[in-house]
């Protein structure tokens, strides 16, 4: 993740940053988001649905051949679609099978789709990767990026290496999941040629709507070393993303905003987009708003109980500069109640970042100097001894 960060309104006179209790609980987030499982299948109407309900065969009837000529397969489907809408999977999994026997495309990727989320007893991986086989031999765009996913993970027998055949094929085909994902691992191809159509398809994805698409193409403007380094380009992206809540792309909006970065300086915006980015619970964005806050930003009157409060969130939230944050808090009495066991705590915890590499802070090493000197030997042992606990977990 891209470390723009505000400068720090803190001081270290004699001590250094504040934190917050143990996390108990404590999780770090993740930025991979689950694609719905029916997106770009047929909507059923209710017209259809009453129709589907009606429809012979008898829904319960195992299916083991091709439906007879003259069968309607999309009624047949369309009542696959509504037992899977009720989780009644074995349902429609029948269904599904019975119209993908004959013929019918998304049918056999509804039926894949059963499979690969083990919803039925007898599913498995093959099972999923030959439906979707199926499918995909009429071009099916689901299908084709379920199978790309499938293959990036080595799933049901297929390599990684082809991945990035469907994925470009479903991408074509229109899937904008598949375009992001093509265009992520043309991103990351070491050939030249492949960047410009990483920017391509990263673009025809954001354009229709893809929230996520959007960020990463904000970020290919903003911090690809192969990009266009536009940063008037990055933040419009990082606004249209955040504009869809996008949590990452409103600290990176604001954060752009406050700096004047690729734009004018726009010290209401950023700090109405830091806020939201925090209180859509993204960690880095706490110690970042909490910094705002703590500043009396904007001609603000200073708030630093508050801003103690958001660094505690976003150090238990795992973000290293929150953790030094609130350890700075916690070590000055700034904004809480004195405390060097637990600044020392919040101070180890802030040497790595949330990804598990090492934070360069030189503050944080200072501060830990600082505490070391204050802490009797047992206290820092006792502290030692708990973030070796939490990081053995």
């Amino acid at each position: 993740m891209l470390r723009r960060v505000l400068t720090a309104f803190l001081l270290l006179p004699g001590f250094a940053v504040a934190q917050d209790d143990p996390p108990t609980n404590s999780q770090t987030q993740e930025e991979a988001t689950q694609t719905p499982l029916l997106r770009g299948l047929s909507i059923v109407d209710a017209e259809i649905q009453n129709n589907a309900l009606d429809l012979a065969p008898d829904a319960d009837a195992p299916v083991t051949t091709t439906p007879p000529a003259g069968t309607d397969l999309a009624a047949i489907f369309n009542r696959a679609q509504l037992a899977y809408a009720t989780e009644d999977f074995e349902t429609a999994y029948v269904h599904a099978r019975n119209a993908a026997s004959g013929g019918h495309a998304q049918a056999a990727t509804l039926a894949g789709l059963i499979h690969e989320n083990e919803e039925i007893a007898e599913a498995s991986d093959q099972a999923a990767m030959r439906w979707y086989r199926r499918a995909a031999d009429q071009n099916e765009p689901v299908a084709l990026f379920r199978l790309g996913r499938m293959a990036a993970s080595g799933r049901g027998g297929l390599l990684p290496n082809e991945a990035r055949g469907y994925f470009q094929r479903s991408a074509q085909a229109g899937n904008t999941d598949a375009m992001l994902a093509y265009a992520m691992i043309l991103k990351a191809s070491p050939v030249p040629q492949d960047a410009p159509f990483a920017l391509e398809w990263a673009e025809r994805a954001a354009s229709q709507g893809n929230i996520e698409a959007m960020f990463q193409l904000a970020q290919m403007f903003d911090v690809w070393e192969r990009g266009p380094q536009d940063p008037a380009e990055a933040r419009e992206w990082y606004l249209s993303a955040a504009e869809n809540n996008h949590a990452e792309a409103a600290l990176q909006a604001g954060l752009m905003a406050a700096a004047g970065e690729g734009g004018d300086e726009d010290p209401v915006l950023a700090l109405a987009l830091i806020r939201q980015s925090a209180e859509a619970g993204f960690a880095p964005a706490m110690g970042q708003y909490g910094l705002m806050l703590h500043s009396g930003w904007n001609g603000a009157e200073p708030d630093r109980a508050s801003a103690t409060e958001w660094f505690a969130q976003g150090a238990v939230g795992g973000d290293a500069e929150a953790r030094y944050l609130y350890a700075l808090a916690l070590a000055t009495g700034d904004g809480v109640e004195r405390d060097l066991v637990r600044a020392y705590y919040w101070t180890l915890m802030a040497e790595y970042e949330m990804d598990g590499s090492p934070a360069s802070n030189t503050d944080r090493r200072r501060l830990q100097a600082q505490l070391e000197n204050h802490l009797t030997s047992t206290e820092a042992e006792q502290v030692r001894s708990q973030i070796a606990a939490y990081r053995a977990r």
